[in-house]
């Protein structure tokens, strides 16, 4: 781990959303992206994949399961995985791979279908371990330099959602806070009482181009793109973005066989 006088860099890629017949040009981009710009750790923070075929809201509508296939979302994410690291053994940056409630899908769909466990798994399919990346399950954190990490923070009962999202993660943790799930940017300081530094928190938006059919017509707030850390102290960060379009203006035109 790099020494604590040391400003960390860390890439944090929101909810990519990877689904059948969508482009994965967008992870071409960030490969790229990844080369000019390396970083110390790359956090996927959640909700990598959408799995569709898994999906309890869609189970009963025939019409919309149909062609849905659970191998070809997880090979779709091999591709989309595969084009982020065609220069990661140049740079050699460290991969934490945070799991979503979308991954979490497969975790209730097996503890109703028992006979498919250790059959089915998206850590094994997506080949994380083998690929050198630190897996943290869904509800858990992953703290770098007094930064935690987690897809989204939980009250008493559920995760946090709504309106002044970054309160209320304020209210349910006690330190820095980068999580995704909303789609949304979002940041907020506050120094409670007793506390040594301010907490950040910070809510990093989205990774994905196209928005999912179930949002057709609903107003969205999503911020799509990448967010840039640097852990300057213990807690303590500043942020840089970088949009979905930047990306594409300044990678678009550059070719990664996927």
């Amino acid at each position: 781990m790099p020494q604590p006088n040391k400003k960390i860099k860390v890439t944090v890629i929101g909810d990519a959303h990877v689904e059948l017949h969508q482009s994965l040009r967008r992870f071409v981009w960030l490969g790229h992206h990844l080369n000019e710009s390396p970083p110390d750790y790359l956090v996927w923070i959640g909700d990598f994949l959408t799995l569709e075929s898994l999906s309890a809201w869609d189970k009963d509508k025939r019409l919309l399961m149909e062609g849905r296939r659970y191998q070809q979302e997880i090979q779709a994410g091999v591709v989309a995985l595969n084009a982020t690291e065609i220069f990661q053994s140049k740079h050699k940056w460290k991969t934490i791979f945070l799991e979503g409630n979308h991954e979490n899908r497969l975790t209730r769909y097996i503890e109703k279908n028992a006979e498919l466990e250790n059959a089915l798994g998206v850590r094994k399919d997506l080949g994380i371990d083998a690929r050198g990346y630190k897996w943290i399950p869904y509800k858990s954190y992953w703290e770098l330099q007094g930064v935690h990490f987690t897809h989204v923070p939980f009250g008493k009962m559920r995760e946090i959602t709504g309106k002044d999202i970054c309160s209320k993660a304020e209210a349910v943790t006690t330190t820095s806070v980068v999580f995704g799930h909303t789609h949304e940017l979002h940041t907020s300081c506050v120094h409670k009482h007793g506390m040594k530094h301010l907490q950040q928190i910070l809510n990093v938006g989205c990774f994905f181009e196209q928005n999912s059919d179930y949002i057709q017509g609903k107003m969205t707030n999503y911020w799509k793109g990448i967010v840039e850390l640097d852990i300057y102290d213990f807690g303590r960060f500043d942020i840089k973005t970088i949009s979905m379009g930047n990306l594409e203006r300044v990678y678009g035109k550059k070719k990664v066989s996927i």
